[in-house]
């Protein structure tokens, strides 16, 4: 099975939702995520979010149904984040 990846961004002083901003499989996919952890990037896995996120179009924001679970993976990120920078 190809490696895939997705990344999302999300700014809420300009947008209502969280959206896709890359996507790849394979290759592509591979060397994208070794390039984010080199730059310190917090990487989360989760086959089955990235199998469902793939399916948007870049640039679309999240549909509604998957809110509660991307929310799950922004708190950590954010938990990450405040744990590396104490």
């Amino acid at each position: 099975m190809k490696e895939k990846m997705v990344a999302l961004a999300y700014n809420p002083k300009e947008q209502n939702a969280p959206k896709l901003v890359a996507k790849a499989e394979g290759n592509l996919a591979k060397n994208l995520v070794r390039i984010a952890e080199e730059a310190g990037v917090f990487i989360v896995k989760d086959e089955i979010m990235v199998n469902t996120l793939a399916h948007l179009p870049n640039g679309k924001e999240i549909p509604r149904e998957l809110y509660e679970v991307v929310a799950s993976v922004f708190r950590i990120l954010v938990l990450e984040r405040e744990k590396k920078n104490n």
